[in-house]
């Protein structure tokens, strides 16, 4: 008889993810600070069923589930779901206290552990168990716009040398980006882009080294539906970057 190999294996897959059978409905989850709960509906797209598992994480991909002191409840936290179907997953908040001036980050994880069949029981095999993780922003009451909506407080500076530029966030929201590049005259750089937080400050630099003759930028910023609100900035004659109004 055969004996059973067994080797799992965890990869981060965006929710679009076309090897992971399951699915989310979005690539962000808004948390409403006057709200208890939100509904986060998940998918099985795949042929089989899947049995899931799923909980919240303050950002630490590793940490021990029994540890991790976070303020959001997942109910079910295990299900399965046949193929073609769905199942509604309940996000609760506890009420422990979160700051109310500024947004809180922390991240869903939703793995996927695939079956185990009578016919493939005494083979060997290899099992793969996908995860996907998105963001959950939650968003106190007293912040009534979005990251999207208060673009023009975003400040912007091409850094010494041409090699990037600052970005000082005075916004009370996370800013998260799906592009940003310099120009000149002759083209375009890419720039190495981050998540930037409430009241913080980043610095993205040229994927390929200095650009010579900079004359503004692009940057796609990310609003709340997961779609990239394109904008285009100017350089000033003290060597910021401004908002292009169209």
């Amino acid at each position: 008889m055969l004996g059973k190999l067994v080797i799992p294996f965890f990869f981060l897959f965006s929710a679009a993810s076309s090897l992971a059978s399951m699915t989310i409905s979005g690539t962000r989850i808004i948390f409403p600070g006057n709200e208890k709960e939100v509904t986060i509906r998940t998918n099985n797209k795949g042929s089989k069923p899947a049995l899931v598992q799923v909980w919240v994480d303050d950002g630490d991909i590793n940490a021990d589930l029994n540890e991790t002191d976070v303020p959001f409840i997942t109910t079910p936290p295990v299900f399965r779901v046949e193929p073609g179907k769905g199942q509604s997953v309940r996000l609760i908040y506890n009420g422990s206290e979160l700051p109310q001036d500024r947004e809180s980050i922390f991240w869903f994880n939703l793995l996927e552990v695939p079956p185990l069949y009578k016919d493939t029981a005494n083979v060997d095999r290899l099992e793969l168990a996908f995860r996907t993780r998105i963001k959950i922003f939650y968003r106190p009451k007293t912040l009534t716009s979005s990251s999207a909506g208060q673009m023009e407080k975003i400040q912007w500076q091409v850094l010494p040398g041409n090699k990037g530029v600052s970005v000082i966030n005075n916004t009370p929201y996370y800013l998260s980006f799906d592009r940003a590049a310099l120009q000149n005259g002759g083209g375009s750089g890419e720039l190495d882009t981050a998540m930037v937080a409430p009241f913080g400050s980043a610095s993205f630099l040229l994927k390929k080294g200095a650009m010579a003759g900079v004359t503004g930028a692009t940057i796609r910023l990310i609003n709340d539906y997961g779609a990239a609100i394109e904008k285009k900035l100017i350089l000033s004659a003290d060597n910021k970057l401004l908002l292009q109004n169209n």
